[in-house]
């Protein structure tokens, strides 16, 4: 009888501290109200079927993860490319980094950029950091060896 109520007790204090959590994890800004939800809806309804295909593709390709396979496969041809083929891409990638963060810096500027727009700011320009700590050619620091205390 005492093993089942801690049992119990023991799930009760689980799901209460997951749902903590999950509050915790979810961004500060509200998700779409039920009105913009529904407006979206309709507008997705008043389109063809391929004037909706053709806007679910684009959006796929903005916002979607790439699958497994298709990592490998951009994988095995990053393997392939010549390092001025690498470094091409790089610099490239590196533009088009570069040209949002000022687009983003600019919004903020003129304070009309959203928390959303901010934490992409925020991601966007850790990710410059570790472009230009890693630039090709550079000596590599390596991560300090860890010391071992009785």
């Amino acid at each position: 009888m005492i093993k089942w109520f801690s049992a119990i007790l023991i799930f009760a204090l689980f799901a209460a501290s997951a749902n903590t959590m999950r509050a915790a994890d979810e961004p500060a800004d509200k998700p779409a109200s039920r009105e913009e939800s529904e407006k979206r809806r309709e507008e997705w309804k008043k389109l063809s079927p391929e004037e909706r295909d053709v806007r679910l593709k684009e959006w796929r390709k903005t916002n979607a993860v790439p699958s497994r396979g298709e990592r490998e496969k951009m994988r095995e041809q990053l393997k392939n490319m010549t390092p001025e083929e690498r470094e091409a891409k790089r610099k490239e990638l590196k533009e088009r980094l570069e040209k949002r963060i000022t687009e983003l810096r600019a919004r903020q500027t003129n304070a009309t950029i959203t928390p959303q727009e901010s934490r992409e700011l925020e991601r966007r320009e850790q990710i410059l950091k570790r472009f230009e700590q890693n630039t090709p050619g550079a000596p590599r620091t390596e991560a300090p060896k860890p010391v071992f205390t009785k």
